[in-house]
């Protein structure tokens, strides 16, 4: 069974190696007919197949039973969120990728599959797995008697080893395909000798600039023949992605004047009750809405709200009733102590590592510190022995240190006890022998138990603002009504913009998933009911609606606008830039000025004096020496360009750094692959619909 534990762990590892990547989403109750039945349960398309709510949900569930089988716990929130999302990506894969490693003839034989797991080349996994911890050594016949006893075992314990097996086959063809990309994209001779001259060819230039700013927008008037023909000819730079605008109103539930004084009245009742008590810690646990505290304060750092005068109370001390972050609170002086200010002690560790080896620690320890009672050296002891390794270098000395630096349990050993005194205790860290060397005076310290009431909105309260917030809805259902309501002041408007489908917050709200749910399966204009969010009923507006793929010319209308009118001065610029046969010439003709830049080259960045202008930059580099260009439309103005020098890049053999280049970059395409066949094939994800 030892070695099913580590085929778990492996079999952990790759699935994460093979996961694309996590996200969170959420099953709502009221969605789960929907998913398993009906005439619309489909979750989403890839590739033109659909996925069903039930093929969904069944690769999900068995992810989550691998995933709890594998850890031997119960996944958590959390980890079924993130479950949700690798379950749907390995459906992305399955229909994206392994058609390519189908259609390119990549795949494992069985042959292969064999040498992997037991032949002359096992798998690193395996190897590990089958790896002798006495030795070191990986042993084959282990990995034979394993298999030949998988017959015999439980379905469990088989089908961990089957899905180990596919997950390394998987892994060992994403490799393949992997290294099959990697190897046909390479740095060519002429690419690398063309990189390095764009790099190291440098121009010295002159130009003259006409900017856009030097024209007012308001005078440029354009027709709606100009905005629909800048508008179709920039489409591509208006991609988007789906997303909502959400305007709303919130009612907060707040205690009442009457929820306060019902509050108020409990704790003071409370209050006498605590007094008399002799059982603090059970009053606090079974009355009090906080933790118990079992911690000892000194004068100078007593807890908010505690005055100092009451720090030298006599125990069983009682405060009067106060009132803190929305709470009333009353507190007792339970106990005190005179505790060192500070130890100094020195321990020996023995790391657990949660085998039933752990159980002999603490025994070990106790022979320790039997040798060490009888004469031996504590220090050389901690030297050899001790695996904090810090410590250990200086005999297992911690030095001098103040309460609460420690763990729990092993600050209390040190601080309740006594000059001298050798103990064993146990912490998250494993088995400690704590030598107590020294102790700084001692001084008084206090244990507080404190009974605190949340001041809360009782039901009458809820259902009041619920009233409120539905009579709202009642009247303002309409997208006309909800936008006249609120321009008023009588309700504060407030307004959620670029909500995506996989959002949980927004502005000022979160945890609302279902408002955002809602927003992607209504129309525009919809109003909805009243939503419940904690102490907040939200009543919501669907204002705006933006599909996935090309913003309409009423969504961009402003970028349209400012485009369009840069695209028509860049074209009265051109023309009246034109017909000069110098710099000097135009910069007169203009009322301009022959700016200049020295060492320009094909792969900066940006030029002096101009910015990032990518068209100027691609001009230069095809002029000559001497040689002046046409006005180049540019992103801050039009530019006339004239070169004056150009240098030559030095000759060189060594190109092994533009080639290292190259070849990183064509590392990031490839890294890019999933995301451009998940294009190519077309991902439609309506998950949205049911989480």
């Amino acid at each position: 069974m030892a070695v099913i534990g580590k085929i778990r762990e492996k079999s952990a590892l790759v699935m994460i190696i093979i996961g694309v990547g996590m996200l969170a989403f959420l099953l709502p109750v009221d969605q789960i007919q929907r998913l398993f039945g009906g005439n619309d349960n489909n979750l989403g398309e890839i590739g033109g197949k659909e996925i069903t709510g039930q093929e969904f949900n069944q690769r999900y569930e068995n992810s989550v039973s691998l995933w709890e089988n594998q850890n031997q716990t119960t996944a958590s929130a959390e980890v079924r969120e993130s479950l949700k999302e690798q379950s749907w990506n390995e459906i992305i894969r399955e229909v994206v990728l392994e058609s390519q490693f189908k259609e390119l003839g990549i795949a494992v034989s069985p042959e292969e599959l064999f040498d992997m797991v037991q032949g002359s080349n096992p798998h690193p996994q395996v190897q590990q797995a089958f790896t002798d911890p006495a030795t070191g050594a990986f042993n084959p016949t282990q990995v034979l008697q394993f298999l030949k006893s998988l017959e015999t075992m439980p379905a469990e314990n088989r089908n961990q080893w089957l899905s180990f097996e596919d997950g390394i086959q998987k892994e060992r063809v994403a490799t393949k395909y992997n290294n099959l990309l990697t190897k046909g994209l390479y740095a060519t001779s002429s690419q690398v000798e063309r990189t390095y001259t764009e790099q190291n060819e440098q121009r010295n230039i002159k130009f003259v600039a006409k900017r856009y700013t030097s024209v007012n927008d308001s005078t440029v008037k354009l027709t709606d023949e100009d905005l629909k023909a800048y508008y179709l000819e920039h489409k591509d730079d208006y991609k988007q992605d789906a997303s909502r605008e959400v305007e709303y109103v919130k009612f907060e539930v707040v205690p009442s004047e009457s929820d306060i004084a019902e509050a108020k009245e409990w704790i003071e009742g409370t209050a006498k009750e605590f007094e008399l008590t002799d059982d603090d810690s059970s009053f606090v646990v079974y009355n009090s809405e906080v933790p118990l505290d079992e911690s000892y304060y000194g004068a100078d750092a007593l807890p908010l709200g505690i005055d100092s005068a009451f720090f030298v109370q006599d125990t069983g001390a009682i405060t009067p009733v106060y009132e803190q972050n929305g709470a009333f609170l009353v507190t007792k002086l339970s106990k005190t102590k005179m505790v060192p200010d500070s130890v100094k002690a020195r321990h020996i560790l023995l790391k657990t590592t949660q085998t039933f080896t752990d159980t002999l620690l603490e025994a070990k320890l106790d022979s320790v510190k039997s040798v060490i009672e009888n004469g031996g050296n504590f220090a050389e002891i901690a030297t050899t022995m001790s695996e904090d390794v810090s410590s250990a270098i200086e005999g297992g000395d911690l030095g001098w240190f103040k309460e609460g630096a420690m763990v729990p349990s092993f600050n209390d050993a040190c601080f309740d006890g006594a000059e001298g005194d050798m103990v064993i205790v146990q912490s998250q860290f494993g088995f400690h022998l704590i030598e107590i060397l020294k102790q700084a005076a001692k001084s008084r310290k206090v244990q507080l138990s404190t009974v605190s009431r949340k001041i809360t909105p009782s039901s009458e309260t809820f259902n009041a603002v619920f009233a409120q917030a539905s009579g709202f809805y009642s009247s303002n259902n309409s997208s006309e009504l909800f936008t006249k309501a609120t321009e008023s002041d009588e309700f504060a408007k407030f307004v959620a913009t670029d909500i995506k489908v996989a959002d949980k917050d927004i502005p000022g709200m979160t945890d609302v998933r279902e408002l955002v749910r809602w927003s992607f399966n209504n129309d525009e204009g919809t109003v909805s009911d009243p939503f419940t969010f904690g102490n907040t009923y939200l009543v919501a507006h669907l204002s705006e609606v933006r599909e996935e793929g090309i913003a309409t010319i009423d969504q961009v209308e402003i970028q349209v606008e400012l485009g369009a009118k840069k695209k028509k001065k860049a074209a009265m610029f051109a023309e009246e830039m034109g017909g000069v046969s110098s710099l000097s010439e135009l910069a007169t003709k203009i009322g301009g000025t022959v700016e200049s830049a020295a060492n320009v080259n094909f792969a900066a960045y940006a030029i002096p004096g101009m910015g990032q202008e990518l068209s100027v930059n691609g001009m230069i580099s095809t002029l000559q020496e001497g040689q002046m260009s046409i006005p180049v439309e540019g992103q801050t103005g039009v530019f006339v360009v004239q070169v004056e020098t150009v240098t030559p890049a030095v000759e060189t053999a060594d190109y092994e750094s533009v080639k290292s280049q190259i070849n990183q970059g064509n590392g990031a395409v490839i890294g890019q692959l999933l995301e451009a066949l998940k294009d190519k094939y077309g991902v439609v994800d309506k998950r949205y619909k049911f989480y």
